[in-house]
């Protein structure tokens, strides 16, 4: 498929995002004299270029980019401003890569983490025949891409706007008879008729089935009663948004009512929490914490919620396990839920970005228990 994205976003200086690049990488500890780039998301970061397949070589002072001729074009639209390789059709991708190496004078390779045992072992072998030896240097991109800058700021808000307005169509839907399936289906067709893709596989669930925090929609048919959870994204322009919302049809139930507001509570307090300095495992802790005073805190299983950008699940974010200070200009979710086996659960998840003094809520859709009767 042809990408959407035929030229280098206005606004966006990817020049200046590899020279942050080098910088952390070429001025560290024992470092590599050539960097290899090959994950889409941060070759997207760095170049602009959205196709599923390519290479970003740097050395202190040079680069390359690699691809193969399915986009050449692509390629030459989207990457004015580095110097371009196709590797031939017939020939290793790996067997260019490092020829090309060895052109730019790299005898230690740095790799960032990610790439597969297997494919690590196929450039060791292609590499030591060209005299290049490889070096595992972790995730230097993906700590630049931690703090979003304005331009991906903006992008973000615009994903975010979108879910919003996603929910505020699919609410016609929230009655009687109506199947899940059909309303993932009318969330992601709303999603792309708007210009953006699906950011994940959309969830719509129901009833008893709402207790899956990541239950595939079926067949099943909302009835009275029924808590509704749909947890989708939008992907637009590159960035992507996510928001959960739980309702009811009908009129909601006291124990329905009592997980509801234990959630929205937990979801406010933890929001009102989040600034610069504090760490994630905290923030986690704090909506843990209030779903502990209602008696709920067993039925919440999963990480409070995480950095979105180029990717839904974009680096650390708000769990038990991130112990580093958030920064300013972070966007994170936050997403506390309970599940009850047996009867249903909640969740409710807003998109924030962390400002200097504490966060800014990217989404608006409603928070408050909304119930349809259809």
């Amino acid at each position: 498929m042809v990408s959407q994205h035929q030229n280098q976003a206005a606004g966006v200086n990817y020049a200046e995002r590899r020279a942050k690049l080098r910088k952390a990488v070429f001025e560290s500890k024992k470092p590599p004299n050539a960097l290899l780039i090959t994950s889409t998301a941060n070759l997207y970061y760095l170049t602009g270029f959205t196709g599923s397949f390519g290479a970003l070589l740097l050395t202190p002072d040079s680069e390359r980019f690699l691809t193969g001729g399915i986009y050449a074009t692509q390629a030459q639209g989207e990457i004015p401003d580095i110097p371009i390789t196709l590797n031939p059709t017939l020939k290793e991708f790996n067997e260019t890569l490092a020829e090309t190496a060895k052109e730019m004078g790299a005898t230690l390779l740095g790799v960032e983490s990610g790439t597969s045992i297997a494919g690590l072992q196929g450039l060791r072998k292609a590499m030591r025949k060209a005299g290049v030896r490889v070096k595992p240097v972790g995730a230097p991109v993906d700590k630049l891409r931690k703090v979003k800058d304005p331009y991906e700021i903006a992008r973000l808000r615009d994903a975010a706007q979108l879910a919003d307005a996603t929910f505020q169509h699919i609410q016609r839907l929230f009655q009687p008879e109506v199947a899940e399936w059909d309303i993932a289906m009318e969330i992601d067709f709303y999603i792309r008729r708007q210009g953006a893709y699906p950011a994940f596989d959309t969830i719509a669930v129901s009833g008893e089935r709402t207790a899956l925090p990541h239950g595939k929609p079926t067949e099943r048919r909302l009835q009275k009663g029924d808590f509704v959870t749909v947890d989708f994204g939008a992907k637009l322009n590159g960035y992507c948004s996510d928001l959960t919302r739980t309702v009811v049809i009908g009129k909601a139930s006291p124990e329905q009512r009592k997980l509801y507001n234990a959630v929205l509570e937990a979801l406010q307090r933890s929001i009102e929490a989040i600034k610069p300095g504090k760490r994630g495992k905290q923030i986690d802790a704090r909506a843990r914490k209030v779903l502990e005073k209602h008696g709920l805190a067993d039925y919440f299983g999963h990480g409070l919620g995480h950095s979105l950008g180029i990717l839904v699940h974009d680096g650390s974010g708000l769990s038990f396990r991130d112990k580093k200070p958030l920064e300013a200009g972070m966007v994170l979710t936050v997403e506390p839920g309970v599940y009850v086996p047996g009867f249903g659960g909640v969740r409710i998840e807003q998109d924030v970005v962390v400002t200097e003094t504490g966060c800014e809520l990217l989404t608006h859709a409603p928070v408050e228990l909304m119930e349809f009767n259809g």
